[in-house]
């Protein structure tokens, strides 16, 4: 019995070991993607694109290039957010936006998973707050989709270039 659970422990650090790496993997470098929200007010869906990079000091810029031109600097202390049609540059620290766990990942890497709901192509990665439904549509196209603070259902789809 105790070989067991020890069996069955070590199957679930290999299996989060490798979601993480796979997960570190596929946001390594640029990737496009399409954020689609509902907007409950309109009855509609809205969408936005663009393009996620990861530098080579690990910080992560994201430049939105539709339907508003934005670009987001994330370092390992703050986002910069600069909208570019009205020339304002926003910045936010860290402690203002720690608690979104998918951007924690984003920038210090997927590493001590909670996943749940697993199979061979999607899982569930969740903290006391917040779901984030990860969902590989191939090698090259992985989506995930979430409710924000404000209850809003988002599905960004990430493509490798």
């Amino acid at each position: 019995m105790r070989y067991l659970l020890l069996l069955s422990a070590l199957i679930i650090v290999n299996v989060e070991s490798s979601y993480s790496s796979e997960l570190n993997n596929f946001f390594s470098g640029e990737l496009k993607f399409i954020q689609t929200s509902l907007n409950k007010d309109k009855n509609s869906f809205e969408e936005s694109e663009g393009v996620f990079k990861r530098l080579d000091d690990k910080s992560i810029v994201i430049e939105v290039t539709s339907p508003f031109r934005e670009k987001y600097f994330i370092k390992d202390d703050y986002i910069e957010i600069h909208d570019l049609e009205f020339d304002q540059i926003t910045k936010i620290l860290k402690k203002d936006y720690e608690k979104n766990i998918f951007l924690s990942y984003l920038i210090d890497g997927f590493e001590d998973l909670n996943i749940s709901n697993n199979d061979s192509n999607s899982f569930l990665i969740s903290d006391e707050k917040t779901s984030y439904y990860f969902e590989y549509l191939n090698k090259n196209m992985l989506q995930v989709r979430f409710k924000d603070n404000m209850e809003v259902t988002n599905l960004i789809k990430f493509y490798k270039k």
